[in-house]
């Protein structure tokens, strides 16, 4: 990993940002303690990195997440699209609707997890359970 310096300040690369955010989700090593290791400068630039390059907003560890395996998805593909006289209304209507249904997915998964901690941390029984009518 390599940070690149551009007129006295810091600037970092898009690869060195992926993979220190890839390093904090996976939740063995705090952001102070990557700030220190990789001599980063900036005192929140993980979280403004995170919030960037499209990853799950995670300005504070909830008590909850410690126990949890952290989720890890993939950085957002910048929205380049062509101008609007390139794409039938088809095709932006179909690229709209993949959108939805990223948000979608990502929304299911997120109360997935939130069941799954209701239940295990604070005993509430949500899920029909199979041999009940």
């Amino acid at each position: 990993m390599e940070k690149i310096i551009i007129d006295g300040k810091g600037h970092y690369s898009l690869e060195f940002k992926h993979s220190v955010i890839k390093e904090y989700l996976a939740g063995s090593v705090s952001q102070k303690a990557l700030l220190r290791k990789y001599d980063i400068k900036i005192h929140s630039g993980i979280t403004r990195w995170m919030q960037k390059l499209g990853y799950a907003e995670v300005s504070e560890k909830d008590r909850y997440l410690s126990s949890v395996k952290p989720l890890s998805l993939p950085a957002k593909k910048p929205h380049k699209d062509p101008p609007t006289g390139a794409l039938s209304q088809e095709q932006q209507r179909i690229k709209e609707l993949e959108r939805q249904l990223e948000d979608e997915q990502l929304r299911s998964e997120m109360y997935k997890r939130m069941i799954e901690i209701a239940e295990r941390d604070l005993n509430i029984p949500i899920r029909k359970k199979s041999d009940t009518k």
